[in-house]
């Protein structure tokens, strides 16, 4: 009894790990990371819309993406900000960005940069300085940052260090019974 049990687990994890493999791409995943098409598209736009900066608002706050049910999902808050209407750029100083949970309240990361440009069309930025994010216990520190929100990526360019919580993995006793 217990080997048709084993048996029919080792089925069930195998079967599961064929939909894993069929779902996840990792020649299309390896594409899109090498691709930085979007992160030079901001970095040209962030040198462009620093020339064209007048008076720039202080204290600001501008969501960036909504749930569904319009809660804010992610925001940026910025001690100098200014938006260009045409391209819908943000640029930003002294900027954190926050990502909320569903009930729109709860910090579920954030990114604190020295400065940064946000395009609200692509939900994407480029942190020109330095930045630091934290994400669930997860601190990670850059310069020269790409991210975006809609494909849940970030690149770091230089000066990267990361620092996770402790990962609390089992003695592995439990796969040999």
């Amino acid at each position: 009894m217990r080997i048709r049990i084993v048996h029919i687990l080792v089925s069930i994890f195998a079967v599961g790990a064929m939909l894993a493999a069929y779902a996840f791409d990792s020649g299309k995943w390896l594409a899109e990371r090498g691709d930085d098409s979007d992160m030079l598209r901001l970095r040209a736009a962030y040198e462009d819309c620093v020339k064209k900066i007048e008076t720039p608002a202080e204290n600001v706050a501008f969501p960036l993406e909504t749930y569904p049910d319009g809660t804010v999902k992610s925001r940026l808050r910025a001690g100098r900000a200014y938006m260009f209407l045409d391209t819908g750029f943000i640029w930003g100083e002294n900027i954190r960005v926050e990502q909320y949970k569903s009930d729109g309240k709860t910090v579920e990361g954030f990114l604190t940069a020295d400065n940064c440009i946000v395009d609200r069309k692509s939900k994407s930025g480029w942190v020109q300085g330095n930045a630091h994010m934290d994400w669930d216990g997860t601190a990670i520190k850059g310069r020269g940052i790409y991210f975006s929100f809609e494909r849940e990526f970030i690149k770091i360019f230089s000066q990267t260090e990361i620092r996770a919580k402790s990962l609390k993995l089992g003695s592995g006793k439990e796969l040999l019974q």
